[in-house]
């Protein structure tokens, strides 16, 4: 049967020009019909010489009749094969190693051709080959490590504890021995996470990290633990745990002094996103536009966000985890701008139930992490190709004999430092020019008691690469016995951009502090300045009309007025500086009582009559004769008058306005809507915010009032807070009304 290349390249167009994977197609007899671009680099051949080869070009005896097994096994069955491994010779006489499976192309129901796809796995299969030659070595760091290691064994569709090391002994005050033998569903029966850990780790072959909280048995001790699931074998797992709690607890005293400066970092260039479970985007802010490369201004609205993820089909394992988790912190997206930039962003989100617990929504923020995240990836990339067979260790290792002669380093070692292997074994590490002269001596001390068996904690410190530049790294030991001589295991981790990040964000910080704690002082400074002659204008104006109005004509009155009017405006704004400054300085306080909400309300309306009758509108108040609600009745006047006059500046002549109290649960609930000028999606952003005023110009808005400082909102909304209340604002768009709802605790 002929095989259409055209036909199968379109069908299979996706996996050919995307694809990492190996994709290629035979014919049963095992002649090459097809190949991707990352298929013919492996095998060293071009396109126009793939027709010309076959399995017996490729594959020795054993692994030949393997083949022409899978492929008569497919040809009957007509199904998908199972993943088999092959060794591959290369048109350069290399071996290469490829796991692959066989998908079968049929025409009529009968198979004409076979779709392979395929893993370069020759990494792994020499990983494993050499693992297998590090005998001696393995067991020994193994079993005398400094971090506690423990060896579970596949059984059935579970796992047992064969073997652990000293450390987990000493961590475990022995009672790990009492559970050797025992499967692991019975350990933790009540830790489903460990048990779906050791089950991923197996079944997808690959190291997994987590952070835990882990409670002793015997102690009842609470830790946190740094767990590693490392997979070894199809049967074995190995497990390093390390404790990170006194990490884990200055991680929480930071986030804690983090929570002081919450303002700031609302401040910071962080998007943030609401969306529905499907991905519909519902909020945005403007800083997760310009990350992702669209006009700040634009809304994205309606849009679904799988459009901004390089591979949409990578949110469902994104909602997996937190659905499961219900948060996700520091989880990487790779993403994509609206020109089509590939980026990586850093996702913190949490998921947002409704009052029966069903999920409705996530709340997030995004962070451009792209270059971040490609360093981090370059490293990771180089510390694969010289790790530590014997253990995967990410970390450089040093073994020492009693004398602090240098036996062995391992890759990772001669990449950070710098030096190659022969020249550091057989020297004295202290006359090695690694180590910083002031931090030499405390290490000759610490390595004598180390020798002596007294212990040792582990302590950060600088040193010297080959090249004279200076690196950090935490530093930590532990004896070991090889052959029946003991060693110390000195391991190095780098610390360098840990410690310049702890440094640049203090220098960062006391900068900020300064510069807030000058605004904040200049604002105090100025507004209690001028309160001082204000009163005496204001007061003087007001004794000028009051006493000797007779006595002016009216060109005199108009003038004298206009001081009055701009003199009440003027001390509004102070009055609001000074808010702000006591808002600054957490000195906004609250008398709180027992009052008729009600009556508030209706006094604020009596009060604003006038200017209501003035601007020509209908207002209409519904509200209980009393609801009794504990607040600073002075506070909640300045919040109601304030928007009550923000609904009459913005509503046209005959226009209405809508004042109503009702009490909804445990809350009192005050709504104030008018049929003005409304607002847009970007004017609801800036609400709310330190002087966020909006001004609206041009025809058809002449009846607008667009005096006003910009504060009253946000004073409000902190009033609305220190009552431990809501308020919020709703509008369908521009000429179309809006609301503003305030809620208040009753109890």
């Amino acid at each position: 049967m002929d095989y259409n290349k055209e036909e199968i390249r379109e069908k299979f167009k996706y996996l050919f020009e995307h694809s990492l994977d190996l994709i290629y197609v035979n014919d049963l007899n095992g002649n090459f019909l097809d190949a991707s671009e990352i298929t013919l680099i492996t095998l060293g051949y071009e396109m126009d010489e793939i027709s010309n080869v076959s399995f017996i070009n490729l594959l020795d005896k054993e692994n030949l009749i393997k083949a022409y097994k899978v492929t008569k096994e497919i040809k009957k069955t007509g199904k998908q094969s199972k993943k088999s491994e092959y060794k591959i010779k290369t048109k350069d006489g290399n071996y290469l190693y490829i796991e692959t499976y066989g998908i079968p192309l049929k025409k009529d129901g009968i198979v004409y051709a076979i779709l392979g796809i395929g893993k370069n796995v020759t990494d792994r299969k020499k990983a494993e080959q050499n693992l297998k030659k590090s005998g001696e070595m393995f067991k020994a760091i193994y079993k005398e490590g400094p971090i506690p290691a423990y060896t579970w064994q596949k059984y059935e569709d579970d796992f047992v504890l064969i073997d652990f090391n000293k450390a987990a002994t000493k961590i475990t005050n022995g009672t790990v021995n009492d559970f050797l033998g025992y499967k692991a569903s019975e350990m933790y029966k009540d830790r489903e996470d460990i048990l779906v850990d050791l089950k991923l780790c197996m079944s997808e072959k690959f190291q997994i990290i987590r952070e835990m909280k882990y409670r002793f048995q015997f102690s009842g001790e609470e830790k946190y633990l740094l767990v590693n699931y490392g997979y070894v074998s199809p049967d074995l797992i190995v497990v390093h745990t390390e404790d990170i709690t006194e990490r884990k607890i200055a991680e929480e005293n930071l986030k804690e002094s983090e929570k002081k400066y919450r303002n700031l970092i609302a401040n910071l260039d962080v998007g943030f996103y609401q969306v529905k479970l499907d991905g519909e985007m519902l909020n945005h802010n403007s800083a997760h536009n310009v990350i992702l490369g669209y006009d700040p201004l634009e809304s994205l609205i309606g849009k679904n966000v799988s459009e901004f993820w390089q591979n949409p089909e990578d949110r469902g394992k994104y909602l997996e985890v937190i659905a499961k988790e219900g948060v996700v912190r520091g989880y990487i997206c790779h993403a994509k701008t609206k020109a089509g930039r590939k980026i990586t962003l850093e996702l913190n989100s949490h998921l947002i139930r409704d009052k029966k617990g069903w999920p409705i929504q996530i709340d997030g923020t995004i962070t451009d992490v792209t270059e971040k995240f490609n360093l981090e990836r370059k490293l990771r990339e180089s510390e694969e190709k010289f790790r530590n067979l014997y253990e995967n260790t990410p970390f450089s290792i040093v073994l020492l004999d009693s004398k602090g002669v240098i036996v062995d380093i391992n890759p990772r070692l001669e990449e950070v430092f710098g030096y190659k292997k022969e020249e550091l074994v057989g020297r004295k590490f202290k006359d090695v020019p690694v180590l910083h002269p002031d931090y030499l001596p405390k290490i000759i001390e610490l390595f004598k008691k180390f020798i002596k068996g007294e212990i040792v904690h582990r302590i950060d410190l600088q040193t010297y690469r080959k090249n004279d530049s200076l690196i950090w790294v935490n530093l930590q030991a532990g004896l070991i016995s090889i052959g029946g001589e003991t060693y110390v295991q000195a391991i190095f981790n780098d610390i360098t951009l840990q410690k310049e990040a702890e440094i640049l964000i203090k220098e960062e910080v006391k900068k900020l502090k300064e510069l807030d704690t000058i605004r904040k002082n200049l604002i105090s400074r100025v507004s209690h300045e001028l309160k001082t002659p204000l009163v005496s204008i204001s007061g003087g104006s007001e004794l000028l009309l009051t006493l000797y109005k007779d006595k002016f004509g009216v060109e005199e009155l108009e003038i004298i007025e206009l001081i009055e009017k701009g003199g009440k405006r003027l001390r509004h704004l102070v009055d609001n500086l000074i808010d702000i400054t006591r808002v600054d300085y957490n000195k906004l306080q609250l008398t709180k009582k027992s009052t008729n909400l009600s009556k508030i309300i209706k006094d604020c309306v009596k009060e604003l009559d006038y200017w209501i009758k003035e601007r020509k509108l209908n207002l209409i108040i519904s509200a209980p004769e009393n609801l009794e609600v504990k607040v600073d009745q002075i506070r909640i006047e300045q919040v109601i008058i304030n928007l009550l006059s923000n609904a009459i500046k913005n509503t046209p002549p005959d226009g209405e306005i809508r004042v109503s109290l009702n009490k909804n649960g445990n809350w009192a609930e005050v709504r104030i809507s008018d049929t003005g000028v409304g607002l847009t999606m970007e004017e609801m952003y800036m609400l709310f915010t330190r002087f966020g005023k909006i001004e609206r110009y041009g025809s058809g808005y002449e009846y607008v009032d667009i005096q006003g400082t910009g504060l009253g909102l946000f004073i409000s909304k902190e009033i609305i807070d220190l009552h431990e209340g809501e308020i919020r604002a709703e509008s369908a768009g521009r000429n179309k009304g809006s609301t503003f709802i305030v809620k208040l605790p009753i109890n």
